[in-house]
């Protein structure tokens, strides 16, 4: 048996001495009577505290897979501030290869960037993962797990060690989230551990610890608990074959729901979605809030969605990094901020001073710049055909749902919800003209690029991102005052001016070959809609009540590479009742009653 890994910060170790393995099946399954207790349950939810190298999330799924039947779901929740490094994990879990190292290295495939906020792996069809790199105690009251929490896993290092995780706020979260038959299990047997978990309203008792651990702590409590009602929702209609609609009937796929696309034009992605290449980062804002998490979670979800859609199909891929230049005193202002709240690790964005910026993009540069080596550019068109693989399309279907019986009927098929995904046209479904929603013209122009290794994508109130071949991408003009996607040659040399300002060694050496234009859509805060649709008519009289199994995912703007993915996700866990994939004030954030209550606030509903 290895040493086992130690953390310099709590001045711990991660796991047992003697067999971290074995404690963890001692202390987290046995202490939380696993797994006899989800036996005869279609959904099981467990959160722990304290994710480390993902030990106990590993043997959890080995006992949930050996002994699940068809149809049931394990979600498993863990939260970790300090999150390790691939290799370090690796390296810390050797010891257990032959018993856990199938189920790791499927983890490690999908572990996401080392940025602070919630993070939705999809494990398997019966197991979901969502990683919360963040503090417990600031992050546990954005949960949203509409079931409840079957069983606890308090880990995390001792509380003598690390006494700020075992705070009054996290007891807190286990009462307010705690479902009507929960557990908990911890290795400590600290007095005010059991005091705590007693106060509010657990049956404590102290049993045998393992190794040398003299005793530990489990507790249970049985009590009403208010549910969400979660419908069975089995069939979804797609309004929309671009971005937010092939995502959205992807992530609804990965949930056992069985989507259809339709698709008002003859092709998929033939709105905006349809470009030959866009750029992929998060929305910036100087400080961390709920807006901002929303788009961070997109950013690595969609990261690393696309790298496991690339190892199958081509769709563009290309992590190439992204340099932000640092062209104004506001950028300059809100960047440096950007840098320290966020929570971000520095393998995923720093900020680069000139020199360092010229060598990473290979073009000599003016500005300092924020990099973050995880952007790059992807196919949209290829992205959408990607989402929409194995999922039926219905083209030339230009359509409105209309309401029928309990559910929705679209071109004559009958469907549990209905999805709206359609951009601008969302506004022609009755009632739902109030959507303050507008569309935005941009233009892309692909040029030939001679005498220069440009090696990253940048952005400048622009942006351009090689292509390969001697060829890079520029854009994108930004015109609220048109509505036509007829190409301008003025707006080719529009783009080519501003990225010539910024690299002035690409004067006379940039040549167009090609051009699109597209219609984005946008909204009136420029905050996506997702979620459910309101029933305005409700509204009006106070009773605030959304349209039943009507949902949208619109208005994603620039982002939306990254936001409607996020988006499907959001509307997967609400129509199947899963935890939600990010924090409940960021689905608050995007949700389109926000425009509902203000104007309430503003006397004008």
């Amino acid at each position: 048996m290895r040493e086992p890994l130690y953390n310099q910060r709590f001045d711990d170790i991660y796991f047992s001495p003697e067999d971290g393995l074995a404690e963890t099946r001692h202390v987290f399954l046995d202490g939380n009577d696993l797994p006899q207790a989800w036996r005869g349950k279609d959904h099981f939810t467990i959160v722990e505290t304290g994710f480390g190298t993902g030990l106990n999330f590993l043997a959890a799924v080995k006992a949930f897979e050996a002994t699940a039947t068809d149809g049931q779901t394990l979600d498993f929740i863990s939260f970790e501030k300090y999150p390790l490094d691939k290799d370090t994990i690796r390296e810390g879990l050797q010891s257990w290869h032959d018993d856990i190292g199938e189920p790791l290295e499927r983890m490690l495939a999908q572990y996401p960037l080392r940025v602070a906020g919630f993070h939705r792996i999809i494990y398997s069809a019966q197991i979901r993962l969502t990683l919360i790199f963040d503090d417990v105690n600031e992050a546990m009251p954005r949960l949203s797990i509409p079931r409840g929490v079957d069983a606890w896993f308090l880990d995390g290092f001792a509380p003598s060690k690390n006494p700020d995780m075992w705070s009054e706020a996290l007891f807190s979260g286990i009462d307010r989230l705690s479902g009507p038959h929960s557990s908990i299990a911890t290795f400590t047997a600290a007095g005010f551990v059991k005091r705590a978990i007693a106060d509010i309203g657990f049956e404590v008792t102290k049993v045998r610890g393992f190794g040398r651990k003299r005793e530990m702590i489990t507790a249970r409590r049985e009590q009403a608990f208010d549910a969400v009602k979660v419908s069975q929702v089995k069939s979804v209609a797609i309004i929309g074959g671009g971005l937010a609609g092939t995502s959205c009937a992807y992530a609804l796929k990965q949930y056992g729901i069985e989507p259809v696309i339709f698709e008002a034009g003859a092709t998929l992605a033939s709105g905006a979605s349809g470009n030959m290449a866009g750029l992929y980062n998060p929305r910036f804002t100087a400080q961390r809030q709920s807006e901002s998490d929303y788009y961070a979670s997109a950013f690595a979800m969609a990261y690393r969605q696309m790298t496991l859609l690339q190892a199958s199909q081509d769709i563009g891929f290309a992590p190439i990094g992204a340099m932000h230049l640092v062209n104004s005193p506001e950028k300059e202002k809100r960047y440096s901020a950007l840098w320290e709240n966020w929570g971000w690790h520095e393998d995923h964005l720093r900020i680069v001073n000139v020199d360092e910026a010229s060598d990473i993009a290979g073009v000599p540069l003016e500005y300092s710049a924020l990099f973050l080596p995880d952007s790059g550019a992807v196919s949209p068109a290829k992205l959408c055909e990607a989402y929409a693989q194995n999922i039926e399309v219905v083209l030339n279907a230009s359509v409105i749902p209309e309401r029928h019986g309990d559910g929705w009927r679209v071109h004559g098929r009958d469907f549990d919800a209905a999805v709206l995904t359609c951009g601008a046209g969302v506004v022609n479904m009755d009632g739902l003209e109030w959507l303050p929603v507008h569309t935005v013209r941009g233009q892309i122009t692909k040029c030939t690029l001679t005498g220069a290794g440009f090696n990253t994508a940048l952005c400048y109130g622009g942006y351009a991102a090689p292509l390969g071949d001697g060829e890079m991408i520029c854009g994108s003009t930004f015109q609220k005052w048109r509505d036509d996607t007829d190409i301008a040659p003025e707006d080719d040399q529009d783009n080519i001016e501003k990225i010539c300002a910024v690299v002035p060694s690409f004067k006379d050496s940039l040549e167009v070959v090609d051009h699109r234009a597209g219609l984005r859509v946008a909204t009136q805060d420029h905050w996506p809609l997702i979620g459910s649709v309101p029933d305005y008519a409700s509204w009006q009289s106070g009773d605030d009540k959304d349209h039943e199994g009507l949902y949208i995912s619109a208005g994603h703007g620039s982002h939306g590479i990254l936001s409607s993915l996020m988006g499907g996700f959001v509307i997967a866990d609400i129509l199947s009742g899963a935890p939600l994939s990010i924090g409940k004030d960021s689905a608050a954030s995007v949700n389109p009653a926000r425009f509902l209550e203000r104007l309430r606030k503003k006397n004008q509903l």
